[in-house]
């Protein structure tokens, strides 16, 4: 009853009709770009799949800009500047070897490492596999145009992604070669080093070569005990402009990371006797992980008219990871305490956009399909304190995924614009079991999943500064292969028994220009799923899953982007997510690892005339639960930073010197959970007071 009810109001919104100019593709946008340049007029490319206002989408988009993304950072990951969003919360684990938790509306909080639920893409390339895993750490954050991020039902368009959609851009090469480098320094004896090199080359009229190269090298002896890390990147894109209408562009995306020690998590006793100690296991089996990632990507565009566009992308990627774990993982069954695994994925996606208008309404048609697979070698063995043992796994995994899509925006009424979409998906997931003894039976096992899922939302014009928007959609997520790998209650074999989550995503939200310099975004939203995907079991590295039933997530998110006089900039952000369970063993209990409120809040300043500029920063966060039971917490904390630097131009030459610190106050937090440890070792804490202190510099030739 609910789902209809939320299509009538979508159909009824849709079928508004005002006599003021339309908005869309062949018409002039009623708003006038505000001195302050607000954010109502970024462009953005991820929501719908064509290049509109934010504004004008009906959809929860938000726009980072480049300059964010630098502002006085060290560049290390996406927790420096992703939590100013609302509905998604980062929890920086202080853990090289886990990698980022990224949660959007409550979704991807149960995955152990990694990020899950949301899909991740650089440059249109996808980073996020066909099981919808992805590994963060493989971004370069050096030289970013902006990062865009959608919540709410449309992410259902790009597949195993119902929390949501990132979308990270780089920069374009410069007009002319430009050399850049930096230095940066941070606590616990961190640093990174930088260098990019750009420019464009042009030939005749049309044609040119636009190139763009950033490489650093990291360190940090980390926070905690045994959790130092390295890593080495580089990133390029390379873009030949073959007509006005056709072009080509290279992407390599690279990784080294040698070594990054896994302090773990601690207890409760731990955690307040000491926060910076390693946890149980951690020295003496010598845990820690060695990662190497390269991938490759073409993107091919192509405009044959006004009317019709096709744009190709197809992406190949290597990854290998060996993983130790704090445990020796010696009994047959256990998998081995030493992972070691060699992955090859890619894909292809096709789309064409085709341009026109049916009894005078202007319609974008995009229609599309996408193909991605994934064929990991995984082996297991013996953690001899530090050394690799006897062999306790080895197995062939497979993940296939074919996808078809098409959407439809129509600007179906003066003040009215409609989108509507639909994607089929069939996902194939096996493993092969190569490691069976006399007394170990063989694990092999394949599934298959289908599914169609419905997106449609609306956007109602309610005057040239304030939009109303609806939307709905049908999410459907797969289990990942980790998922897969272990039946609960420490039993080895295949979870084929394990289903997919499905969803009912129902949203609705104001966009409004208050004033001139002031833009307000409030989405509510309730999301209904079925087949939750929980932890019902972790201990020794083994992690099982099982379907906990169906949840209920309600919630505000509100953003409020003011510009003030004198060059300052106010900016905040608040989410209320209420998530918890409903009809089955934990009924009315929170969703673990999810916090129910977060406030953000950014004052900026800037000195056009003398290069200073300056930041404070405040954040406060409730608490999160542990476990399924809520039988324990992370308690919510306030921590708050300041920033400051000096830009100047000496002819070709400009230098930015920065200082940064975190955490001002020196609070004592734990800033990520281990969800359902079945040692309780639920805590990874936060650090106290740091710093970031650094230079950048770049030359035009």
């Amino acid at each position: 009853m609910s789902r209809r009810l939320s299509l009538l109001a979508v159909s009824l919104l849709g079928g508004t009709a005002f006599a003021t100019p339309a908005f869309g593709q062949n018409a002039k946008p009623l708003i006038v770009p505000s001195p302050g340049e607000i954010a109502i007029h970024k462009i953005v490319v991820s929501a719908t799949r064509t290049r509109e206002a934010s504004f004008n989408v009906p959809v929860s988009i938000y726009s980072i800009s480049g300059r964010q993304v630098s502002f006085a950072n060290a560049e290390e990951n996406l927790s420096e500047t992703l939590n100013r969003v609302p509905g998604i919360d980062v929890q920086n684990r202080q853990d090289y070897a886990q990698g980022l938790r990224i949660t959007s509306r409550g979704f991807g909080a149960q995955t152990p490492f990694g990020v899950r639920n949301i899909r991740i893409l650089v440059d249109g390339m996808p980073l996020t596999g066909p099981d919808g895993t992805t590994d963060s750490e493989v971004i370069d954050l050096g030289d970013i145009s902006r990062i865009e991020v959608l919540t709410g039902p449309f992410s259902v368009l790009y597949g195993n992604a119902s929390g949501g959609v990132i979308q990270v851009f780089s920069k374009n090469g410069p007009t002319r070669p430009t050399v850049g480098g930096s230095v940066i320094a941070t606590s616990y004896g961190g640093w990174r080093v930088g260098a990019t090199y750009g420019g464009t080359a042009r030939w005749g009229s049309d044609g040119s070569f636009n190139y763009m190269m950033n490489a650093s090298d990291f360190y940090t002896g980390g926070y905690r005990q045994h959790s130092a890390a390295r890593r080495q990147q580089f990133y390029g894109k390379f873009r030949v402009q073959v007509s006005p209408n056709t072009s080509y562009t290279l992407l390599i995306d690279g990784l080294n990371e040698p070594y990054s020690e896994d302090p773990g998590g601690l207890t409760a006793a731990q955690y307040h006797a000491n926060p910076r100690q390693a946890g149980t296991g951690a020295d003496a089996f010598g845990t820690r992980k060695v990662l190497r990632h390269l991938q490759f990507g073409l993107v091919f565009k192509h405009r044959f008219n006004a009317q019709n566009s096709i744009r190709v992308v197809v992406y190949e990627a290597t990854h290998s990871v060996l993983q130790f774990l704090p445990f020796t993982g010696s009994y047959a069954a256990s998998g081995g305490g030493v992972v070691d695994l060699a992955r090859k994925s890619g894909g292809i996606d096709a789309s064409w956009t085709h341009r026109d208008e049916v009894a005078g309404v202007p319609v974008t048609l995009i229609t599309g399909v996408d193909f991605g697979y994934e064929q990991q070698h995984r082996k297991g063995y013996v953690n001899e304190f530090g050394s690799i043992g006897a062999l306790r796994r080895n197995e062939q995994d497979v993940a296939r995924n074919v996808a078809e899509y098409a959407q439809v925006n129509a600007h179906v009424a003066k003040r009215t614009t409609l989108v509507v979409g639909l994607r089929h998906s069939n996902d194939y997931y096996s493993v092969t079991d190569n490691y069976v003894t006399s007394t170990l039976t063989n694990d092999s096992g394949s599934v298959s999943y289908g599914n169609t899922s419905f997106v449609a939302g609306a956007t109602y014009h309610l005057t040239p500064t304030t939009n109303l928007y609806a939307d709905y959609g049908e999410g459907f997520e797969t289990p990942t292969l980790d998922q897969l790998a272990y039946l609960p209650n420490g039993l080895a074999g295949f979870n084929s028994a394990l289903r997919p989550t499905t969803s009912q995503n129902f949203e609705a939200g104001i966009k409004s220009l208050i004033g001139a310099d002031t833009y307000l975004q409030l989405a509510v939203f309730h999301i209904h799923t079925n087949n939750e995907i929980e932890v019902s079991s972790s201990k020794d590295g083994r992690t099982a899953y099982s379907n906990q039933g169906q949840t209920a997530r309600n919630g505000v998110d509100v953003s409020l982007d003011t510009y003030l006089p004198h060059h300052v900039e106010l900016y905040g952000s608040y989410s209320l997510l209420k998530a918890h369970f409903l009809a089955n063993q934990f009924a009315g209990r929170s969703l673990p690892g999810v916090p129910d409120q977060r406030i953000y809040g950014e004052l900026d300043w800037h000195d056009p005339s003398t290069g200073f500029y300056a930041q404070a920063n405040a954040q406060w966060q409730s608490r999160m639960y542990v476990d399924s039971q809520n039988s324990a917490y992370a308690a919510g904390y306030f921590t708050a930073g300041i920033a400051g630097g000096f830009r100047q131009n000496l002819g070709p030459i400009r230098f930015n010197e920065f200082a940064r610190i975190n955490n001002l106050f020196n609070r004592t937090y734990v800033g990520a959970v281990v969800i359902a440890a079945s040692n309780a070792a639920y805590y990874e804490p936060a650090p106290g007071r740091n710093f970031v202190i650094g230079m950048r510099a770049r030359y035009r030739f």
